[in-house]
């Protein structure tokens, strides 16, 4: 339970670094997309290094935030991907 608190905690943090636009700060490399978790292990590198506290913990986003892909190839497959849904219908 305490490792799923620590994970929670992670990607709530790296959903906040997400949300304030400072992605590409963390993640350079253009083709390459980082995972919140590792996002969030970058930026506790930075603010550890800088003697930076934590930042608060805010709730998590109703909507879902911008996935991250390995490569644009993944992201572009991402994009165009086509999706079913089962459909029942019954006619008496």
């Amino acid at each position: 339970m305490l490792l799923d608190c620590a994970y929670l905690i992670a990607l709530v943090l790296g959903m906040m670094l997400v949300k304030a636009g400072r992605r590409t700060r963390l993640n350079w490399h253009g083709d390459r997309g980082l995972s919140f978790l590792q996002l969030d292990l970058r930026e506790r590198a930075r603010l550890g290094y800088a003697r930076l506290p934590l930042p608060i913990l805010q709730a998590l986003p109703k909507c879902n935030p911008p996935p991250a892909g390995a490569s644009q190839c993944k992201r572009d497959a991402l994009d165009c991907r086509i999706e079913f849904s089962k459909v029942v219908s019954f006619s008496f």
